[in-house]
């Protein structure tokens, strides 16, 4: 069945109370290289252009865990209107790097050399059968950093950066629901980080 793309509403949209809304993602997060991606071999739902079914990696390649406390992570998504166009979405993710380190800085100077990433995120609501729980951020135009911050006088010395999508390349779709079958199967996924074998 092909997607609408009429812009019409072809179903209900319904409050389910036993599971209601809340606030924040898990500590952990997925930080992909985009071009890591094989999109041919990852799966978008036939009937639901927000859901991919399968999360695809080239050979050899991983993703990278970047590890948060409480809610020190976050994920934010907000419509852009186009006037010519159809309208599209930009998607952030806000990150703290709290160690300092060489290596982490060393990682963190990467982020400024101008490739685009791809975050997966795991909700603290996690909707029926936690069928909802994770989230992908750029999965089309991709992620790139638009701050960096740090100062010895505020927020305990730690990094504060964003990665978000550029102006005027937004994303196509709010962030793309990941359910890989089942919750347990999907956070394998995600724990294993992605992770291919090499060819």
């Amino acid at each position: 069945m092909p997607v609408d793309c009429t812009g019409n509403l072809t179903a209900d949209i319904i409050f389910d109370c036993a599971n209601a809304p809340i606030g924040g993602i898990e500590q952990n997060v997925v930080l992909i290289n985009k071009e890591d991606i094989d999109i041919a071999a990852t799966t978008v739902d036939d009937t639901n252009r927000i859901l991919v079914t399968n999360l695809q990696l080239k050979p050899g390649k991983t993703g990278y865990l970047f590890k948060g406390i409480k809610q020190s992570n976050g994920k934010a998504w907000e419509l852009v209107k186009k006037e010519n166009a159809p309208d599209k979405f930009k998607h952030t993710f806000s990150g703290v790097i709290f160690n300092p380190t060489a290596l982490n800085k060393q990682q963190a100077d990467q982020l400024s050399k101008g490739a685009k990433y791809v975050a997966v995120v795991e909700q603290v609501w996690k909707g029926a059968a936690s069928a909802d729980a994770f989230e992908i951020l750029g999965y089309s135009s991709g992620l790139e950093i638009t701050t960096m911050t740090n100062s010895s006088r505020e927020n305990d010395n730690m990094i504060m950066f964003e990665l978000a999508s550029a102006d005027g390349f937004e994303e196509t779709t709010m962030p793309k629901t990941f359910l890989d079958g089942d919750y347990a199967a999907t956070k394998t996924a995600f724990t294993n980080k992605f992770e291919q074998d090499p060819a």
